[in-house]
């Protein structure tokens, strides 16, 4: 069975499952979920057909559906979430990111690293329901040189010039939010475990499809932009700033957020382009 007719079976038994488990993309385009699915983000349910098919592991009080939470502005707006026990990554939100070396300049790239590369290398891009990268300088994506644009697909290696090397990935099927890692030993002048690209919501918790795997949390929480302000939900108890918080909150710059088992802090970074 293809991958989008796993989802049309659950919404006939549950319709109000299309506002929580199934990405929005395959409601709008249901013909190309079966692309969007690799060895990495297989359909969560195995059998239909049983009695008790296996579903996402979502809350119906959260909402996923990146159709209502789709990041619309092309000017990236930088993050640095810290996670205690688990790490640092940057959370960069917008559809264009930028990549290159640092500048002193204003219009220092999104996505900085440390490397002999253009202050202007590449430009990774979300255009409607597909991921590409502009290349502005020598690039290459999983051996194939790219000589204008090229589609970026999960589990794909970029390599900048000739040393550094990205990979890039979507981890969950309920976001269409990637993910890039370092491959080779080229960071930001900031250590941080990798860069979180979020085109409409951020995944944090215990699951290894996530943006973040937080393996000794107890569930999921959710960061997301609304009205042009950068949210969090979810349904265990948490605090935000030390004040007891409820559904949906807004994360200001320097906010902590916490419960009993978790504790993070998101930071905003110097204004790029």
């Amino acid at each position: 069975m293809k991958p989008s007719d796993y989802w049309n079976e659950v919404l006939k038994r549950d319709p109000r499952l299309s506002e929580t488990c199934v990405p929005s993309r395959f409601q709008r385009r249901g013909q190309d979920a079966d692309t969007a699915f690799d060895h990495n983000t297989r359909p969560l349910i195995r059998t239909v057909g049983q009695e008790q098919a296996r579903l996402p592991e979502a809350s119906p009080q959260i909402h996923l559906s990146s159709r209502e939470n789709e990041v619309h502005s092309d000017r990236c707006q930088r993050y640095t979430v810290w996670i205690d026990g688990v790490g640092a990554w940057q959370l960069l939100i917008g559809r264009n990111f930028l990549v290159g070396a640092p500048t002193l300049e204003s219009d220092e790239a999104d996505i900085s690293l440390l490397a002999n590369i253009s202050r202007r290398h590449a430009t990774i891009q979300k255009i409607q329901e597909d991921w590409f990268i502009q290349a502005h300088q020598s690039t290459v994506v999983s051996g194939r040189s790219v000589g204008d644009r090229a589609v970026l697909r999960t589990g794909d290696e970029i390599q900048l010039g000739e040393r550094v090397r990205l990979g890039f990935r979507i981890p969950s099927v309920l976001s269409s939010s990637a993910v890039v890692d370092f491959e080779s030993h080229h960071r930001p002048s900031q250590s941080v475990n990798g860069i979180i690209l979020m085109t409409d919501s951020c995944l944090l918790g215990p699951r290894q499809d996530y943006h973040v795997c937080c393996h000794d949390w107890p569930d999921l929480m959710i960061l997301f932009v609304q009205d042009g302000q950068l949210r969090c939900r979810s349904r265990m108890p948490f605090r935000v700033d030390g004040e007891p918080a409820r559904d949906i909150v807004t994360v200001t710059d320097g906010a902590t957020v916490s419960g009993d088992e978790f504790r993070f802090r998101i930071e905003k970074m110097k204004t790029g382009r």
